[in-house]
């Protein structure tokens, strides 16, 4: 919402309206956007890192064919009849990526009207488009109006506009007043009693929804003005009721206690990093028997903490040619920017940036899984790029590439409960991206991306690209 005399963004206000889904109304895609759909597709000479964690493999030829990989092998394979052939020496192929945490807004202020986020459906296509040319093949969206959410995925899957795979929570459930990642009230479940959950949980679950999410957090550890908290009671019913419908939550913490009590009560993934205290056995013993994934977000607590590092950002010469500029405008200008800053916690986060660092690290090498959920959508936190930087910060952390590259493929997708996604197998979805250089070597390199592929079919990234810039 803008101040009264239109000087800014009120912080609460915008971080509120980031995490609500854009309206779904949608347009038919452009068919210049694939680079022809053929019958089959094979790829020849390249690195394969497959998602499972294993060793690279030299010189694999990997066949597509309707949608799926149908052979792998490390030695030539014939092309079928009308196939297109890709050769990839020197190239490294890897399954498409996976983000698991991301809001369908522009990473700028642009989406943000006078009261509220836009619902513009251009905007929403183009978010989703922006990840798909950055390679992120399938997207958890959480906290959105139901209705527009079930809308925008049925879409999604109808194949009526280029977009990653979609996975939804519908409303956010969290205290009265308190923080939901949206305004708007029908993208937002305020419990006060015990009795009410049940009904709002059968309306999600009859909804089919992908996996809920649920608020557990004063946000006192990052806003200058703390909001008030979900019961603890209220967390753990509605984390027992939502098991009891075989559907998965995710929590959003802050407040390393908090993440405690919400993986005592079978959290199955945590939406932010444990940002208070370091991690102990207890910690690591609960998220090992709930079987919690955790989301670190290090790229909220870099970039969007940290005005300056947003401006250093936007300057890089990948963010300069595939972020509209009127998104980039709305960054390098002083307000609403320095205002947002303003209300947040900045100094509290630098100062914790090592002990956020250090608990990502240890819960990795202790075994607990982990995922690439950036935020996306949150001031520089720019769609299908933010996955990239993630991982970037995620190795700077100390954690190896090799389980960051997991974390971001197969490790979600079973989180996602989709076993054929996120592994270059046999029989599995055929999504991939084919790179130069080696993100075992470098993990920048998952940013030099050559081709990508979605359900066997060779997306067109000149002409994806030429609509996000234009929309």
């Amino acid at each position: 919402m803008l101040r009264g005399n239109h000087q800014g963004v009120s912080r609460r206000n915008f971080l509120q309206a980031s995490g609500l889904a854009l309206a779904a109304s949608f347009l038919a895609p452009s068919k210049s956007s694939y680079a022809g759909i053929s019958s089959a597709t094979l790829v020849r000479n390249a690195l394969l890192i497959d998602g499972t964690g294993g060793a690279a493999v030299e010189k694999v030829s990997i066949l597509i064919e309707g949608g799926r990989f149908t052979k792998i092998a490390r030695r030539e394979l014939k092309a079928p009849s009308g196939a297109r052939v890709i050769d990839a020496t020197g190239k490294t192929v890897m399954p498409g990526l996976i983000d698991m945490h991301a809001h369908l807004i522009s990473g700028g202020f642009d989406t943000i009207s006078q009261k509220s986020m836009s619902y513009d459906p251009v905007e929403q296509r183009r978010a989703l488009k922006q990840m798909l040319y950055w390679g992120v093949t399938s997207v958890y969206v959480p906290v959105q109006p139901l209705n527009l959410g079930l809308k925008l995925r049925a879409a999604v899957a109808r194949n009526d506009f280029f977009s990653p795979r979609l996975f939804i929570s519908g409303p956010g459930i969290t205290a009265p007043g308190g923080w939901g990642g949206a305004n708007q009230p029908a993208a937002r479940i305020e419990l006060n009693e015990r009795h009410e959950v049940e009904p709002h949980l059968s309306r999600l679950a009859r909804a089919k929804v992908d996996i809920l999410k649920l608020f557990y957090d004063d946000m006192s550890s990052s806003f200058t003005q703390p909001l008030p908290k979900l019961k603890r009671e209220l967390m753990e019913v509605v984390i027992k009721k939502a098991h009891d419908r075989k559907l998965k939550v995710m929590v959003h913490s802050y407040r390393t206690e908090d993440h405690k009590e919400a993986i005592r009560a079978g959290a199955d993934i945590m939406a932010h990093s444990a940002i208070t205290q370091p991690v102990d056995d207890e910690y690591i013993e609960l998220a090992r028997k709930s079987g919690t994934m955790y989301l670190a977000t290090l790229s909220v607590y870099h970039d969007v903490f940290d005005e300056n590092s947003i401006r250093e950002l936007i300057g890089k010469d990948y963010i300069q040619r595939t972020v509209p500029k009127k998104t980039l405008s709305t960054l390098r200008a002083k307000e609403p920017l320095e205002s947002f800053e303003k209300s947040i916690r900045q100094e509290f986060i630098k100062q914790q940036l090592g002990t956020i660092g250090a608990n990502l690290k240890k819960l990795s090498e202790n075994g607990i899984p982990i995922g690439v959920g950036p935020d996306t959508g949150v001031p520089g936190s720019f769609p299908g790029i933010a996955v990239h930087r993630e991982m970037e910060l995620m190795v700077r952390a100390g954690v190896a590439p090799a389980k960051v590259l997991v974390a971001g493929t197969k490790a979600a997708a079973e989180y996602l409960g989709k076993s054929r996604l996120g592994s270059v197998q046999t029989g599995n979805k055929a999504d991939l991206i084919i790179i130069k250089g080696n993100p075992l070597d470098a993990i920048e390199n998952t940013r030099q991306i050559e081709f990508v592929i979605k359900d066997g079919q060779v997306i067109n990234r000149q002409s994806l690209l030429e609509e996000i810039m234009s929309s």
